[in-house]
């Protein structure tokens, strides 16, 4: 694995946390707004935050492109790049973070603005899995690939909602209303999980199948590597039932003081989001080297 992906790894992870996060963001706003709740305070923060993890993860795009204006340049191929969409995408997303936050700050309906920026997320995600997806790496070239990136923005996206909530208005999670949306979004996150779970065998399949650089990359993730996929989606499976515990039987605890298991949830599903995208890159074998 090469130093220089080590920033790919955070881009496309802080990436994906920004858009699922501000997506549930927006739902919990609307529908708790429609249940009478108008004292969101969390949402200006929440958005801000989203900002700095957003400006966080293009940062780290630059140090894989050597510097602004390569960056820049790059952009200049839309027409048949899929980097110069990433980073069109990347660059519009932020951007409509800010405008977001703009209008919530001045009390504006966040109806059309939240929706193109929320559209734009999703394009960003899309566009960061494409990138690998239309390479020459087989252990790219999979729809495994789509699914797991969009599975990690479900993933965090529900995360990182609580983690908003119970960071700028606390006292909130212990409220009906909330309980009741975070158990949609826990539900939401589970789905997410048990996708990938399913398409895992169809994948492994395909590269058992597939030609020398496939089967390198099998290799690769069997010989040595084997706990570790293992240990990555005990983390994440371990870590989510911990957050749904929390929520059926110590929310009033929460909204109070944060039990330590929670922070251990949070923990783990970070760390089994995190050793699943280092597996991703480390299975990154070209056909030519096949």
């Amino acid at each position: 694995m090469f130093a220089q992906e080590w920033p790919l790894i955070f881009f496309t992870l802080l990436g994906q946390f920004a858009a699922g996060t501000f997506i549930f963001m927006m739902i919990a706003r609307y529908q708790l707004k429609t249940r009478g709740m108008t004292d969101l305070k969390w949402v200006s923060k929440g958005l801000l935050t989203l900002m700095g993890v957003m400006a966080v993860a293009i940062a780290l795009s630059m140090f894989h492109l050597g510097s602004l204006g390569n960056a820049i340049y790059t952009v200049m191929n839309l027409g048949s790049s899929w980097l110069s969409r990433e980073i069109l995408f990347a660059g519009l997303f932020f951007g409509l973070l800010f405008m977001t936050y703009m209008f919530e700050r001045t009390e504006k309906p966040l109806g059309v603005i939240s929706v193109l920026t929320g559209a734009v997320g999703i394009g960003a995600v899309f566009t960061m899995a494409s990138v690998y997806a239309t390479t020459i790496i087989p252990a790219w070239t999979h729809l495994n690939t789509y699914v797991g990136f969009f599975g990690t923005m479900v993933v965090f996206g529900a995360i990182g909602l609580g983690m908003i909530i119970r960071l700028y208005d606390s006292s909130s999670l212990a409220k009906e209303q909330y309980v009741l949306f975070m158990k949609k979004a826990s539900l939401a996150a589970i789905a997410a999980v048990i996708i990938q779970l399913v398409m895992m065998p169809v994948y492994l399949t395909g590269l058992a199948g597939g030609g020398p650089a496939a089967q390198m990359s099998l290799q690769v993730l069997f010989d040595g590597n084997v706990w570790l996929m293992i240990s990555r989606w005990l983390l994440t499976i371990v870590g989510g039932s911990l957050l749904i515990v929390s929520f059926y039987k110590a929310r009033k605890t929460i909204s109070v003081k944060m039990p330590a298991f929670v922070y251990v949830a949070v923990a783990f599903i970070l760390a089994g989001e995190f050793t699943g995208r280092y597996l991703f890159y480390l299975s990154g074998i070209p056909m030519n080297i096949g």
